[in-house]
């Protein structure tokens, strides 16, 4: 009866470690909303204040219009086109680096964002990251939206770029902040000022905005600033990587950021409500724009492209304030974000940004071992052993519930030649041999449950753990095991030393299988029909797990191959069972008289 409730329990386990690490559930996964929030209209990430607002949050309405992709109309602020729209020099670009990125940005729309290199992040080929999308044109470009005027982008208009004689011009920005200024005419006196502020510290960007005499012109209803292609694949496996990539927004009565994704159809969608924050992200690393106060309308558009790979992902939004008609001088501004998905830096903004983050079932695991990675870092740069390290430290936490159950499974070890004889003495009884087996295994503190099921289960939540740490972490994305470089490269990715007709050789989950198999054997009890089926469905699970882990990144390989070899250590310093005797209820005998009695008796 408990023999087949511990194989049931493997079975359900597999089962559920095989639907938790499918593509289809991981897709799926997706932690959103909670308990309402306030956020400070005034200046939502000057402060990174969620004071209460002044307004109040009005929640998310949403209008989809399927198979919609926005183009940016042609530029048109009345009637008849004005001659005086624009800068009439040439196009120029302001290339500005930081210690932390390198950015480009055209005189076109005012400032259009062209290309961000991430100095510290580096492709497979050495190459820099670079986040901004090839196809991708108006990056951060105004658009004048409503009334009685066609919508109309200033991604095509050219602006005086200030303080620029040559056509491009470089600033490196390592000591203080810099500044530079471009200024678009619209003609009729119209124009905007745009200023674009760089820190040496930093991943993001200031842009102040300020429209002028909008008032002379037919500008709309509403002003928006835009983001459009999404952000740029940087991993090997784009395949992959797409299914990381998704737009994110944070409403104003949420604590949580709604995420988005892209299908084949594509979707055009409003959303009308107060918006603390749009962004994007890819598997590593991300793009937000925080306004400096709420807005209350986006557009968005995002559309799979099907292709090699699974293709590509596309994404473009609107982010939209209302126009005071009235206001000869008003200003737009807003923060942008362009760096890497690193769980300090974004919860540093005290805006929600850091739960873009996918942490899965077991967050708070996860977030605690890569606290305590980063501080073992810190002494010892070589994440290869802070891995082992993190391996013998969660070995010696759970050792006395492993220590216990391996006992356990040694006394049920001791106990099987006697478990044997009561199977023949009582196999014409069930119920009897189930009431001794029961009494003899709790005489002897054997639970078979605690045997077969609990080094598996206290294990589950750190393994699912550890999947979303080493599959999402910007600290392990490209961690070599120093001095095994030539073998494990990057320990976020699978250690594939070759290929045989297209199918990769990874020997890490080998090694993984192989102590998984050890392990068990050394846990599983001799004998019988039923502790066969548990050797074999024990086996079975080696099995699966060596497919589940075939292709998962070579750290968590190490570490669970790593955790299985403690084991069985720890079940090798265990003295050997010695077999023991069990004490039985007498079975009773029925006597009856001799023949030669009953004849007298009738007599």
């Amino acid at each position: 009866m408990n023999d087949r409730k511990t194989v049931i329990a493997f079975v359900l386990m597999g089962l559920v470690l095989l639907v938790y690490f499918s593509t289809p559930y991981q897709k799926m996964i997706n932690p959103n909303a909670g308990n309402p929030v306030q956020v400070d209209s005034s200046s939502a990430y000057q402060t990174g204040s969620r004071a209460n607002s002044t307004r109040q949050p009005v929640a998310p309405v949403v209008t989809s219009t399927p198979d919609v992709i926005l183009t940016p109309s042609p530029i048109q602020v009345s009637s008849e086109q004005d001659t005086t729209m624009g800068f009439r020099g040439a196009v120029k670009e302001l290339v500005v680096i930081t210690p932390d990125f390198e950015v480009h940005l055209s005189s076109l729309a005012g400032g259009s964002l062209d290309k961000v290199f991430l100095n510290n992040y580096y492709l497979a080929d050495s190459s820099r990251v670079q986040i901004i999308p090839g196809n991708a044109r108006g990056i951060l470009a105004n658009q004048f939206l409503g009334f009685d005027t066609d919508n109309f982008s200033t991604s095509r208009i050219n602006s005086e770029l200030l303080d620029c004689t040559t056509d491009t011009c470089k600033v490196n920005v390592f000591d203080e902040p810099y500044s530079a200024t471009f200024v678009l005419p619209l003609g009729q006196g119209a124009q905007i000022t745009r200023t674009f502020t760089f820190f040496p510290d930093s991943f993001h960007i200031d842009l102040q905005q300020k429209t002028e005499n909008l008032n002379m012109v037919n500008a709309g209803r509403y002003f928006a600033t835009s983001w459009s292609g999404g952000i740029r694949a940087s991993e090997p496996n784009h395949k992959d990587e797409l299914t990381y990539t998704k737009t994110y927004t944070l409403f104003g009565n949420e604590s949580s950021p709604s995420s988005y994704d892209a299908k084949k159809d594509g979707v055009t969608e409003t959303i009308t409500g107060t918006s603390v924050w749009a962004g994007v992200r890819s598997k590593y690393f991300a793009v937000l724009m925080v306004p400096n106060r709420p807005v209350y309308e986006i557009q968005q558009s995002r559309y799979l492209t099907p292709g090699e790979n699974g293709g590509s992902k596309t994404f473009n939004w609107d982010m939209r304030q209302k126009l005071e008609r009235d206001q000869a001088v008003q200003n737009f501004d807003y923060r942008v974000y362009l760096g890497p998905l690193d769980y300090d830096v974004l919860k540093a903004y005290n805006l929600h940004f850091e739960e873009m983050m996918d942490w899965g079932w077991f967050g708070v695991i996860g977030k605690a071992a890569l606290w305590l990675f980063k501080k073992l870092y810190s002494f010892i740069p070589n994440y290869g052993i802070v891995l082992i390290i993190f391996g013998f430290l969660v070995k010696i936490i759970l050792w006395p519930l492993t220590k216990s159950s391996f006992e356990s499974s040694r006394k049920m070890q001791a106990i099987q030649p006697a478990v044997a004889e009561l199977k023949e003495k009582y196999k014409g009884d069930p119920k009897k041999l189930q009431a001794e087996t029961m009494k003899a295994y709790k005489e002897h503190g054997v639970s078979p449950m605690n045997m077969g099921c609990l080094p598996m289960l206290i294990q589950f939540p750190i393994l699912i753990a550890m999947f979303n740490l080493f599959r999402s972490t910007i600290q392990l994305r490209g961690a070599a095991f120093k001095g095994l470089e030539f073998w494990i490269p990057d320990l976020s990715l699978p250690d594939t030393i070759g290929y045989v007709g297209g199918i990769p050789i990874n020997i890490l989950p080998l090694l993984m299988a192989v102590t998984m198999f050890l392990q068990q054997k050394l846990m599983a009890p001799p004998g019988g029909a039923s502790n066969n089926q548990m050797k074999l469905m024990s086996y079975m699970m080696t099995f699966v797990f060596f497919f589940i882990f075939y292709n998962f990144p070579s750290g968590l390989n190490i570490y669970y191959a790593l955790f299985n070899i403690l084991s069985i250590v720890q079940q090798k310093m265990l003295p050997s069972p010695t077999p023991v005797k069990i004490a039985t209820t007498p079975v009773p005998v029925k006597k009856s008289l001799p023949l030669g009695d009953k004849s007298r008796k009738r007599k």
